[in-house]
């Protein structure tokens, strides 16, 4: 399959790998127009509260939000970072969008580094289980639940870029896999 625009540089990866984080800058380095799907599909259903991103995924709205800014974004035909959701990767008719695009770069970061971080940083999304009010680690759990797909990200990705080093090391490491595509 022949891939239209080879200047766009699609990032998957699983929750908190840093995708949107060096999506940006990278964009902001090289001045690219940056799109976050997540943020794009939150805008299109509203959305500016964890819990409503939380209850239109368990409601399927987010999905198809998310397919729909995939299709916009596939047809601009100027360079381009994209980063996108977790889930976006692993949907079968996205997947096949995205190796039209461009080039995608699975950012790897372990889980393990990332339950760390999550684990240090100030604010963090919970929720508490109705029973007996103990934390329910959404983050966490996300994190844990996309690593189990780690296969299907390095399958879709033409190139991968560790990201277990700082937000600077990550960042370098990004415009230098760039400049070699």
């Amino acid at each position: 399959m022949t891939r239209k625009n080879r200047n766009k540089y699609i990032l998957i990866g699983i929750p908190d790998c840093g995708k949107s984080t060096l999506g940006r800058r990278v964009a902001e380095t090289l001045n690219l127009p940056f799109y976050d799907t997540d943020l794009m599909a939150c805008e299109r259903l509203g959305i500016k509260d964890p819990i409503d991103q939380l209850l239109a995924n368990i409601n399927g709205s987010f999905v198809i939000a998310m397919q729909k800014v995939v299709d916009e974004i596939a047809v601009f035909d100027s360079a381009a970072v994209i980063a996108t959701g977790a889930e976006v990767a692993l949907m079968p008719d996205c997947a096949v969008k995205l190796r039209q695009m461009g080039t995608i770069i699975h950012i790897r970061r372990k889980s393990e580094s990332i339950l760390t971080d999550i684990a240090n940083g100030s604010s963090r999304f919970v929720l508490r289980d109705m029973d007996d009010g103990t934390e329910i680690g959404m983050r966490e759990r996300t994190v844990k639940l996309y690593a189990k797909e780690i296969s299907q990200y390095d399958a879709l990705a033409d190139v991968t870029l560790e990201n277990d080093g700082t937000e600077d090391e990550g960042l370098e490491k990004l415009l230098a896999l760039i400049k070699r595509e």
